[in-house]
């Protein structure tokens, strides 16, 4: 009976860690090191005094600021996936967050943490200034004037503007967010399963057509009709998920014709150990750490949620990137799946 040499049990125990720690950095080193990585956020204001005032502590969090001169400028920018969401500062310095929640849930709530903070500090301060006048004033009317003041600043908030909502059924987006698992796992499931129950290389392509056409309609209709994330045209943004499916389906198929099993591995790897966790569809890409972030976009997982996220709540825009990310997976996927013959020679050995 032949056993496994030595050799080879080590050789596969280094493997396996290998295989373990690339899990851990791709999982941990995002979530330890995620925050605000030149996330672009606007303010609207016609002041460059006031817009340097605003935009420097901005800057020093790490966000990428952008000045704009009118509000429907600035809303265009948000529709076009330009910027997260803008500060309007008001001649008298109130402060109007206008915030794109389904572009990403953590960075409205980061935008709405520091609108707060900032008008808390502009309470403060004002408050301090009046104090100081009441501790001088001696006249009763102009006592109960900065009482009135007083008030006023007390009663100052930050005024909160939803641009880009997701549904109610789903308000913080939790379906698109917890979808990069399924995105990446499904499609290498369903290849896998292609590989080895579907018989003839012609019967594998039109299998793999067949199973990103179905799997994209059924995605987005338990996306948007059963978990409700998805509000938009239901057909166009299947094509998203279609994409999406055939490029990770393809590309599984490719890898395995040329490398045979081994090619599991590295799509493993490509598609779910690193796809899911810099994917950014929990956060944002620029919430990843930097680099990390884009790469992510360059993996199948993380460009099919900013397609189908860009297709369904800002009317297409943005899609270029995400949608050419795709097609070359599908093509390169095409490529060797075509050049290769690795089914076809385990075929013949059980032949």
């Amino acid at each position: 009976m032949k056993v496994s040499s030595p050799k080879f049990i080590l050789t596969l125990a280094v493997g396996l860690a290998v295989i373990l720690g690339i899990m851990m950095t791709a999982f941990s080193l995002p979530a330890v090191n995620s925050g605000v990585n030149n996330v672009p956020v606007g303010v609207v204001t016609t002041d460059k005094t006031v817009y340097n005032k605003f935009a420097t502590p901005l800057e020093k969090k790490g966000f990428d600021v952008k000045q704009y001169k009118s509000v429907s400028s600035m809303k265009d920018a948000v529709n076009d996936r330009k910027v997260y969401g803008a500060f309007e500062i008001s001649n008298t310095g109130d402060m109007t967050l206008y915030k794109a929640t389904a572009a990403s849930t953590a960075v409205s709530q980061a935008l709405e943490t520091m609108g707060n903070a900032v008008v808390a500090q502009q309470k403060t301060a004002a408050k301090a200034q009046i104090a100081q006048m009441q501790a001088q004033a001696t006249d009763a009317t102009m006592l109960k004037a900065l009482d009135a003041k007083v008030q006023a600043i007390d009663a100052k908030t930050l005024t909160v503007k939803e641009l880009k909502a997701f549904p109610k059924a789903d308000p913080k987006g939790t379906g698109l967010a917890a979808g990069a698992l399924p995105i990446a796992l499904g499609g290498w499931i369903g290849a896998v399963a292609i590989a080895n129950t579907v018989k003839g290389k012609k019967q594998k392509f039109w299998a793999a057509i067949a199973f990103a056409f179905v799997g994209g309609l059924g995605l987005v209709g338990v996306i948007q009709f059963v978990v409700g994330t998805f509000n938009g045209n239901y057909f166009l943004t299947s094509l998203g998920a279609m994409l999406g499916i055939a490029a990770t389906g393809f590309f599984v198929l490719g890898l395995l014709e040329v490398m045979g099993n081994a090619g599991l591995g590295i799509a493993a790897v490509l598609l779910i150990l690193l796809g899911n966790p810099l994917s950014g569809l929990s956060s944002a890409p620029e919430m990843l750490p930097k680099g990390w972030g884009f790469f992510g976009q360059l993996l199948p997982p993380g460009a099919t949620g900013s397609l189908l996220r860009n297709l369904t709540f800002f009317d297409g825009h943005a899609i270029g990137l995400s949608a050419g990310v795709l097609a070359a997976y599908v093509i390169v996927g095409l490529v060797l799946f075509f050049l290769g013959h690795k089914s076809e020679i385990q075929n013949a050995e059980k032949a």
